[in-house]
């Protein structure tokens, strides 16, 4: 049912964008002389974006300070599903340290918003995070 209803968003959604684009090839010309153009162009532009998803952010943690040195960090998988990944920022370390599991919210944004945090958590504990597809 969830994934009928998921597909059915989807395509309603590129319809609204075909819809979108064509109100904006509409009212494009006409936007550097009216103000009501203006708005409708960019109410357009909105109908465009409906729906779309983008591409998913690095987290950009290549390093961090454990103690007094840099060490590596990898994310390395290590449980794949067809609804999320369970990623590990393996650090090159030899000290056990305290495991801790971030779970990213499903409001469908990136778990990459959690970077900051993954970052500040790091130095001294093996993180692991829940990232939804």
């Amino acid at each position: 049912m969830m994934y009928d209803a998921f597909d059915l968003q989807t395509d309603l959604a590129a319809q609204t964008r075909a819809w979108g684009r064509m109100l904006n090839d509409a009212w494009s010309p006409w936007i550097r002389w009216s103000e009501p153009a203006r708005w409708m162009s960019a109410n357009a532009r909105m109908m465009m974006r409906t729906g779309l998803t983008f591409a998913r952010p690095a987290y950009g943690i290549d390093s961090v300070t454990v103690g007094n040195r840099s060490v590596p960090v990898s994310e390395e998988a290590v449980t794949v599903t067809p609804f999320g990944t369970l990623l590990h920022f393996k650090k090159d370390i030899h000290t056990e340290q305290p495991k801790v599991l971030l779970v990213a919210p499903l409001s469908g944004h990136f778990a990459t918003l959690l970077r900051a945090t993954v970052r500040v958590m790091l130095p001294d504990h093996d993180v692991y995070i829940t990232d939804w597809h």
